[in-house]
C-alpha cells in the first residue's frame, strides 16, 4: 500500500495549506486533548471538516517540531487493508522501529469502514502507551456496535457539526454586530436564507443552484446511502434509506407511525424501524420524543421525525415552506430532543430540556401573533409549575404575561436573542 500519498510531509516537512483550511471555534477546544493519552474521536456527517482537522492538528504538531516521520495518516474510506498490516508497514518503512518505543501520532480516518475497528483499536492502543490515536467517522459510531462500551475510558468524543450561524455569518465575513440585531436586520434574513439552503457545509457557503443541489445530494445524501451506510450493515434495500429521507423531508416533523409507513410502502414495520435507525446512526434524521417528566413514558409516546439539516430538506423538497423549514432550523440548531402533544391535540413544537430546566418553545411564522398562539404555551407552564417560555416568530418582538408566567415572542432572525433565552 502507497502510504506516503496519505503523508507528504515525510518529504516535505510541512502540510500544503491547501489542506488545512480555515479553523473553526471548535479547534482550540480540541488542541487541548493533543497531549492526553485517550484517543481523541471526532464524529459528524460527510463534508463538515474532520479531515481537514486533522489535517490542522498534523500541521500543529509539526509546527512544534514533532518529527515528520512520527506522525502517520491513514483514510479507510476508499482502502480496504487491515490495521496491522498498515502498523507494520509504517514501523518497517518510516519508523524503522516498533511503534511503541517512541511517541507516535496516528490519524485514522473513516474508521467506521474498518471491520471490527473498536477491538482493534483497543489493542493498539492498550499495547501502546506512547501512542496518541485520532480517528474519526461519518456517522454516530459511538451509539452502535457497542463501541461505547468496547472504549470504555479510553477516548474523548467530539462531534463535529456543519458551521452554525454564528460560525456561517464569521466565514462569509458578514461583519454583522450580533449586539445590534435590529440595525442589520435586512442582513440577517438574507443570510439565514441562505444558511437555511447551505446547511453551514463550508464547501457550499458559495454555491448557487443548480449546483449546490447536486453537491448536497451526489456528495453527501446518496454518498452516504448507496454506499456508506450498506457497506456498514449490509442491506438489502438502500432506496428504502432514500425513500424514508424524502419522506421526512417532504413533511419535517411528521408523527411517526410504523404502522402506517408499512401499508404505504408495502413493507414490514421492523424492517422501517431498522431503516430510520441506520439514518439516524449516519446523521441524517433526528428522533423527537414526547414530553413527559418520566423518560420512560416519552419512549413509548409518539415521536416526530426531522431531517438534520435544512439543506438536506431543501435540496430533496425545493417548494418546502419557510415556516415548515424554520421550525426544522430550530429543532437543529437547539439540538431538540422533546416536543409536546396532549390527549386534548394541544402541541408545542419544542420542550428544550437542558441541565435541569424546561423551556417549551413555539415556532409560529405568521404575520400577526396573538393570545390565542400562546395558549398552550401558558398551560404547560402552569401545569409544570415553570416561569417563562419562548416564542419565535416572523417579525413580532413582544412579551405575553399572565400572573406572573412570561412568554418572550422573538423574531426568528434575532438568532443571538433566542440563544440567549434559549441554551
Amino acid at each position: 500500500m502507497d502510504l506516503q500519498s496519505f503523508n507528504p510531509w515525510w518529504k516535505s516537512g510541512n502540510v500544503s495549506p491547501e489542506f488545512t483550511g480555515r479553523k473553526r471555534k471548535i479547534f482550540n477546544e480540541i488542541v487541548r486533548y493533543v497531549d492526553k493519552r485517550q484517543i481523541v474521536l471526532f464524529t459528524g456527517l460527510r463534508r463538515v471538516g474532520k479531515t481537514t482537522l486533522m489535517y490542522q492538528i498534523i500541521d500543529g504538531l509539526l509546527r512544534k517540531d514533532v518529527k515528520p516521520y512520527n506522525i502517520m495518516y491513514f483514510s479507510f474510506d476508499e482502502m480496504r487493508y487491515d490495521l496491522e498490516e498498515i502498523i507494520k508497514q509504517y514501523e518497517t518503512e518510516v519508523l524503522q522501529e516498533d511503534i511503541s518505543k517512541k511517541k507516535v501520532y496516528l490519524f485514522l480516518d473513516e474508521i467506521q469502514k474498518l471491520e471490527g475497528w473498536p477491538s482493534k483499536v483497543k489493542l493498539l492502543y492498550d499495547a501502546n502507551p506512547k501512542l496518541k490515536i485520532f480517528l474519526t467517522g461519518s456517522a454516530q459510531i459511538t451509539m452502535w456496535q457497542g463501541t461505547r462500551e468496547s472504549l470504555a475510558g479510553r477516548f474523548f468524543d467530539f462531534m463535529i457539526k456543519p458551521l452554525d450561524f454564528e460560525e456561517y455569518l464569521d466565514f462569509k465575513e458578514a461583519g454583522i454586530d450580533k449586539h445590534r440585531e435590529k440595525i442589520f436586520e435586512k442582513d440577517l434574513k438574507r443570510h439565514m436564507a441562505v444558511f437555511l439552503k447551505t446547511g453551514g457545509f463550508i464547501e457550499a457557503l458559495d454555491m448557487e443552484e443548480p449546483v449546490l443541489r447536486k453537491y448536497l445530494k451526489e456528495s453527501l445524501l446518496e454518498r452516504v446511502i448507496f454506499v456508506d451506510i450498506p457497506q456498514t450493515f449490509k442491506l438489502d434495500l438502500p432506496e428504502l434509506l432514500m425513500k424514508l429521507l424524502t419522506i421526512t423531508a417532504s413533511r419535517p416533523g411528521f408523527y411517526l407511525d410504523y404502522k402506517n409507513l408499512s401499508n404505504d410502502l408495502n413493507i414490514d414495520q421492523r424492517t422501517i424501524a431498522n431503516y430510520i435507525s441506520y439514518l439516524e446512526y449516519a446523521l441524517f434524521l433526528q428522533k423527537l420524543y414526547n414530553y413527559s417528566p418520566n423518560l420512560l413514558t416519552s419512549e413509548k409516546k409518539v415521536k416526530r421525525l426531522y431531517p438534520c439539516n435544512t439543506a438536506f430538506t431543501l435540496a430533496l423538497n425545493p417548494q418546502a415552506e419557510l415556516p415548515a423549514v424554520l421550525e426544522q432550523f430550530f429543532v437543529n440548531s437547539l439540538d431538540a430532543k422533546f416536543f409536546l402533544k396532549t390527549p386534548q391535540k394541544e402541541e408545542i413544537d419544542i420542550i428544550h430540556a437542558h441541565d435541569n430546566i424546561v423551556l417549551p418553545v413555539e415556532i409560529k411564522i405568521k404575520a400577526k401573533i396573538g393570545m390565542d398562539d400562546v395558549k398552550t404555551l401558558f398551560k404547560f407552564l402552569e401545569k409544570n409549575k415553570l416561569k417563562k417560555a419562548l416564542l419565535v416568530t416572523l417579525d413580532t418582538e413582544t412579551k405575553f404575561e399572565k400572573e406572573g408566567l412570561l412568554i418572550d415572542a422573538i423574531p426568528y432572525w434575532k438568532y443571538w436573542s433566542i440563544r440567549e433565552k434559549a441554551i
